[in-house]
């Protein structure tokens, strides 16, 4: 349907899609914010709960990712069928609640539990979000739209470091208060004091215009698309989609290992202090994270004007190398000058892929399975990059180079890599991204276009 025909019954005007993508967007900063946190408060952690580095890689890591994953599919048939901005404020809340009782954990497991809360309402965001934009933007300004949406990454974690700098040097001076719970560690009351200001977020997305409402109100039903269904479309295709899914997730884990050891990396073996390392990459991220992520939806834009159909992989395999290099370059630059030059590029780097990527399924999954193929994408990206891109460096310092003041090497053994694997998988989908995205267009074309009558026969009213 062209939303831009305003006389269609699904048209969304455009302040109001715009809304839309603001209201997503400050969700998504404050999700990566609760989740970004964490990777600055590993020292501090480490500390008060006496955990390894192992066990703060699983914390961040494995755990979150496995939670996020196994609720992403139940989530997704939710997302394909229901009322998606009431589904995604219900998430926005639960996750921000579940970072504030992070601040709460007395012990490692308690931390965890609520860790995991964290990640099943986080699980709702993305797939979500791919979906309701698909329907509030015409296919010409979607890459535009997740764009900005993209943004929210870099823009999350720059702010969430830059702030949860400065509220644990605050935290650290004088320490919060609580009424019954009394005085609370600068982690705990960190955690706090980023988690709440989420439920003024979920308010404000049920606000959010839901082009479904409108097919509803025309005796539409929203019809969701079996499982089954969706994993043959994703059998016939599976060669794009393999690239595709497995590419995002070998891009992610360079993220994860190099975000979330970055900043101890510069504390162990640069003298720097959290507060310090948390302001400066806080600065950066903000600024050169949203940079990466427009650089990269106006270069992927820039390459399907020229007429190459599999521009999003071509750009996700240029990342993949990026990483791969600028990690490189952070740890072994030699001197402060090129050190902040290499890590202002990997911040870079590490978001550009936020727009591409979710406009990847947005390209080759048809529209009623868009959810579902979402769930897996950011399930798979979350199991591969979040799962063991945190763990990876923490094995790596505990176990193999057994030494803790080598977690720079460790870093640069994960990111090289698994940026090379990420080429090579990007790379192995070129050939077929057109037929698969050409596909989904017709499927949806021989879904939603009704057949017509047989001759003689009266249409049914």
């Amino acid at each position: 349907m062209n939303r831009t025909d305003t006389t269609s019954p699904t048209f969304t005007p455009p302040g109001r899609a715009w809304y839309a993508v603001g209201v997503l967007l400050l969700a998504y900063i404050f999700s990566i914010m609760d989740r970004q946190i964490l990777t600055l408060l590993v020292g501090p952690i480490q500390k008060s709960l006496g955990v390894n580095d192992t066990m703060m890689g699983l914390l961040h890591g494995f755990t979150f990712a496995a939670f996020y994953a196994i609720m992403g599919l139940p989530i997704s048939r939710l997302i394909d069928r229901g009322n998606r901005r009431v589904i995604i404020a219900v998430g926005i809340a639960l996750w921000s609640l579940a970072t504030a009782a992070s601040g709460l954990a007395t012990d490692f497991w308690h931390l965890l539990v609520a860790r995991t809360g964290v990640a099943v309402g986080e699980a709702v965001l993305i797939p979500g979000a791919v979906s309701l934009l698909a329907d509030v933007f015409s296919a010409d300004k979607r890459g535009r739209a997740m764009g900005v949406f993209g943004a929210g990454g870099p823009l999350g974690a720059g702010i969430g470091l830059l702030a949860g700098g400065l509220l644990l040097g605050v935290f650290t001076a004088s320490p919060a208060v609580l009424p019954v719970l009394g005085e609370l560690l600068p982690r705990q009351a960190t955690f706090v004091a980023v988690g709440l200001p989420g439920v003024f977020i979920a308010l404000l997305m049920l606000a959010v215009p839901e082009p479904r409402l409108a097919g509803a109100a025309r005796g539409t039903p929203t019809q969701g698309v079996p499982v089954a269904e969706t994993v043959a479309y994703l059998k016939a295709h599976r060669t794009c989609f393999t690239a595709a899914l497995l590419g995002v997730g070998f891009y992610t884990l360079t993220i994860y290992a190099w975000a979330g050891w970055t900043p101890t990396y510069f504390v162990r073996e640069l003298g720097w202090t959290y507060p310090q390392i948390g302001k400066a990459l806080g600065v950066i991220i903000t600024i050169a994270g949203p940079v990466g992520v427009l650089t990269a939806t106006g270069l992927a834009d820039f390459w399907r004007r020229k007429g190459i159909a599999h521009a999003n992989l071509r750009v996700g395999a240029l990342c993949c190398a990026g990483m791969a290099i600028t990690s490189t370059g952070m740890v072994y630059a030699g001197n402060p000058v090129l050190t902040i030059v290499f890590l202002t590029l990997a911040a870079s780097f590490s978001f550009s892929l936020l727009g591409v990527g979710p406009s990847i399924i947005q390209d080759t999954a048809p529209a009623p399975m868009r959810g579902q193929v979402a769930a897996l994408y950011t399930g798979t990206l979350n199991i591969i990059g979040a799962g063991f891109g945190p763990v990876a460096v923490g094995l790596l310092t505990d176990y193999v180079l057994r030494d803790p003041s080598k977690v720079g090497l460790a870093i640069v053994i994960t990111c090289v890599t698994a940026g090379t694997i990420g080429v090579l998988i990007f790379r192995s989908g070129f050939a077929t991204y057109a037929t698969t995205r050409a596909a989904a267009a017709e499927w949806r074309e021989k879904t939603l276009v009704p057949a017509p009558a047989p001759t003689g026969v009266a249409p049914a009213h």
